[in-house]
């Protein structure tokens, strides 16, 4: 398992890296520039297409799955601990998070 961590240095990016930290998951950090406004670039906007920050890629053989949750608590029901059956799940908000 590879996690992408795509953010810039924002509160809510800070809050996710404390919470992989936490965790022990490993992760690589993709800087996002927001000053120069490279969360609005085509590679980017195929990762988050609301063009949001924190993102986080979670790549598992042979698929990938995409979170643009910012809350620690929605991405950690996002992991691979579960079955894939429930890898589908309702968000907090009320946004619908799904593989793929």
């Amino acid at each position: 398992m590879t996690i992408d961590f795509y953010a810039w240095n924002t509160p809510n990016a800070r809050k996710i890296s404390v919470a992989l930290e936490e965790m022990g998951l490993p992760y690589a950090v993709k800087p996002v520039d927001i000053g120069k406004g490279r969360q609005f670039e085509e590679s980017f906007l195929r990762i988050s297409p609301n063009n949001k920050i924190p993102a986080i890629v979670v790549r598992m053989a042979p698929v990938a799955r995409r979170s643009a949750c910012s809350s620690p608590a929605r991405s950690c029901s996002t992991w691979p601990r579960r079955p894939a059956s429930s890898f589908r799940r309702t968000c907090a908000r009320g946004c619908r998070c799904s593989s793929g």
